[in-house]
């Protein structure tokens, strides 16, 4: 069996004016340090305005931080992306990560929660 090793994983989902709110993925990160970087580097680079009126389309996190364990493959991934502080995970490749058990939950997960 492959060593797993331990990451932050976050549920976002996306807001966009007139089609409301919907899942948009997660983002992983080796602590929830990196966690809190990356959340502050995502919101540095996003206007507070656009033409006088808040954002059209935006994401946000949708659940808390939460302990994870993933392959040593996604791993390597995700500390190759250190500067970045993370790595986003869009809906379909969360899914095939968790198929192919390189990402696994446990416990309670808040946040959008895809059904099977």
């Amino acid at each position: 069996m492959e060593k797993l090793e331990s990451a932050v994983y976050v549920s976002w989902e996306e807001s966009e004016r007139g089609w409301g709110v919907r899942p948009d993925g997660g983002s992983l990160h080796l602590t929830a340090g990196d966690y809190q970087m990356f959340l502050s580097r995502y919101w540095g680079r996003m206007p507070d305005k656009v033409g006088g009126l808040a954002p059209d389309e935006y994401s946000r996190p949708a659940s808390e931080p939460m302990n994870v364990t993933i392959s040593e493959k996604l791993y390597q991934r995700l500390k190759d992306s250190e500067t970045e502080c993370g790595i986003w995970i869009g809906q379909f490749e969360q899914r095939e990560l968790e198929k192919s058990d390189d990402l696994r939950f446990y416990g309670r997960r808040t946040g959008w929660v895809p059904v099977n």
